[in-house]
């Protein structure tokens, strides 16, 4: 019985150089990212919340848990693999400065 042509293109484009590429790409990003973005939220948050410190470092981790697992699935739903990295080097570098603006803690 012969495979119907939209299958078997599917399953060789599956199996190509690009496709795991592709997947590497997100996942990497999905592991790096992830952490990345959590640990910048957090501490970002934590030099900038106004209340006092040990509160609002708990604020801040438990908000960056939060928004952990929508960084995976931001890398694996963007258009494309350097979309969906330069989305999260794009939202840690605003982290970043957001934290590097907020200087030192008091």
């Amino acid at each position: 019985m012969p495979v119907p042509r939209a299958a078997s293109d599917s399953k060789s484009q599956r199996q190509g150089w690009r496709y795991r590429a592709n997947i590497a790409i997100r996942a990497v990003t999905a592991c790096l990212g992830t952490y990345a973005v959590a640990a910048l939220l957090a501490a970002a948050l934590a030099r900038t919340l106004p209340m006092p410190r040990v509160e609002a470092v708990s604020l801040s981790t438990l908000l960056a848990f939060l928004l952990a697992p929508v960084v995976p699935i931001w890398a694996f739903l963007a258009a494309g693999p350097w979309r969906a990295l330069a989305g999260v080097v794009a939202l840690s570098l605003l982290l970043y400065g957001v934290f590097w603006v907020a200087g030192p803690p008091a």
